[in-house]
């Protein structure tokens, strides 16, 4: 079952797709409520589906609907950071467990929405994956019982300004030989009389509004058999930049999924990011590492099984 939320008259509604262009609308204020509700929410959403397929029911042409992302007031977006094999391929140490960042639910917009650049954000490129969404509540869960909490699989584009999280949001402290401690240089190579201690914050490079284009469609976790082996494209004005898969995936994503919920208490709704794709093409070696959104006018993402999410870009003039 695919489902997803779109405006009409102004009023969002909570839709389930009949085909490629049609929907139906569905008796739930927002997705929120349909997740909660449980099997017996799906079930009601699938007879309105049915009803839809047999004519019974009044169809909404989406092919040029108002969307939203598929759960608009998700109260966590939890990204994963780095995680892909050819990245950790070449770090100094690889990643011991899943790193994270979040966006705020503001970062959110939905398919074929502008991606809007500030001149301040520089360098900014794609990261085409895919996102879990939580159907219950889960805290400390492990990774063999973590997937019983999952209502279903989108996609996102989640962008990332390398212009301003090297220019602005890093810094380096030469800090005092005492105030080192054997933790700070865990991660990294130290050189002679090295104290620098680096720095970087994700707030503005990732959780910017528009950064988190998600969408269009929200499909059930009963029709994704294994989400560790989704083929995961990226697509910039129509070529192919990245060509992917979740089996390249550094952490698996039950790995992913249930190191956060040590640390976040997720709940219905919630959204976790499981890692970009990274593997380039012909044209596009360096993969989405070698595309600045800027210089392009749309971004797609593409998942077998889950869809397609189209994003035009809008981007300010870089700024000196």
């Amino acid at each position: 079952m695919k489902l997803g939320t779109i405006r009409v008259d102004g009023k969002e509604t909570v839709i389930g797709r009949v085909d490629d262009d049609n929907a139906v609308a569905l008796d739930f204020a927002s997705m929120e409520d349909l997740i909660i509700g449980g099997d017996a929410a799906l079930e009601s959403a699938q007879k309105s589906i049915d009803a839809g397929t047999a004519g019974s029911a009044k169809l909404i042409d989406v092919t040029n609907a108002d969307w939203l992302a598929p759960n608009p007031k998700a109260s966590k977006i939890i990204g994963c950071a780095v995680n892909n094999n050819r990245l950790n391929s070449v770090a100094y140490r690889p990643m011991k467990s899943p790193m994270f960042f979040t966006k705020g639910r503001s970062a959110l917009t939905g398919h074929n929405k502008p991606i809007e650049i500030l001149g301040r954000h520089g360098r900014t490129i794609p990261e085409p994956e895919p996102v879990a969404v939580f159907k219950s509540t889960a805290k400390n869960v492990d990774p063999e019982n973590i997937l019983d909490h999952i209502f279903g699989y989108t996609m996102t584009n989640d962008c990332t300004a390398s212009g301003i999280k090297f220019g602005e949001d890093s810094i380096a402290l030469n800090q005092k030989p005492e105030l080192i401690h054997p933790h700070h240089m865990e991660w990294r190579h130290r050189f002679e009389n090295d104290n620098y201690l680096y720095f970087i914050y994700h707030a503005r490079s990732k959780g910017a509004d528009t950064f988190a284009a998600m969408g269009p469609w929200l499909t059930t976790a009963d029709e994704v058999k294994d989400p560790n082996n989704l083929h995961v494209k990226g697509y910039i004005d129509g070529e192919l930049y990245a060509n992917d898969s979740t089996a390249n995936y550094f952490f698996k994503v039950e790995q992913v999924l249930a190191e956060a919920s040590i640390w976040f208490t997720m709940e219905p709704g919630d959204c976790i990011h499981t890692g970009t794709a990274v593997a380039g093409t012909e044209k596009f070696p360096k993969g989405n590492l070698g595309v600045d959104l800027r210089q392009f006018s749309v971004t797609d993402v593409e998942i077998d099984g889950l869809g397609r999410l189209s994003n035009p870009i809008a981007a300010e003039p870089a700024e000196r």
